[in-house]
C-alpha cells in the first residue's frame, strides 16, 4: 500500500493523494518551500562557517553558536528528504524535522555550556 503524500495515510497503489485537501495543501507546501530554499542555505552555511572559526580558533561558544545557529534553522525549515516523505507523509515529515532542529539546539547548548 502506498501513503498519501501530505498525510501518511494508506491509500491505493494508483492514487498519490487521500483526497483534494491535501493534494491542495501539498502543492502550497511545495510552492512555499521552492521560496524558503535559500534562507535555508544561506543560514546552514553561516551556522557551519561559525562552528568551522569555532573548531579552528579553539573556541567552544563559536562551536556552539554555530551549532544552536543551524538548528535554529532546521526548526524554522524543516526540509525533509524524499524518502522521509513518503515514509510518514510530509506534514509528519516536517514535524520530526522540527524535533530534531530543536534536538540540534539542545546539543548546541550543552556544546557550550561550560
Amino acid at each position: 500500500m502506498n501513503r498519501c503524500k501530505y498525510c501518511g495515510k494508506k491509500i491505493e497503489p494508483s492514487q498519490g493523494f487521500c483526497g483534494l485537501p491535501c493534494e491542495k495543501q501539498y502543492n502550497r507546501q511545495m510552492t512555499q518551500d521552492q521560496r524558503k530554499i535559500k534562507f535555508f542555505t544561506a543560514g546552514m552555511l553561516v551556522g557551519f562557517l561559525v562552528m568551522l572559526g569555532g573548531v579552528l580558533s579553539l573556541r567552544d561558544v563559536l562551536v556552539a553558536a554555530g551549532i544552536i545557529l543551524m538548528g535554529a534553522v532546521v526548526a524554522v525549515f524543516p526540509f525533509t528528504t524524499p524518502e522521509t516523505n513518503a515514509l510518514l507523509g510530509s506534514r509528519n515529515a516536517r514535524l520530526v524535522g522540527r524535533i530534531l532542529g530543536v534536538l540540534l539546539i539542545a546539543v548546541g547548548i550543552w556544546v557550550g555550556y561550560p
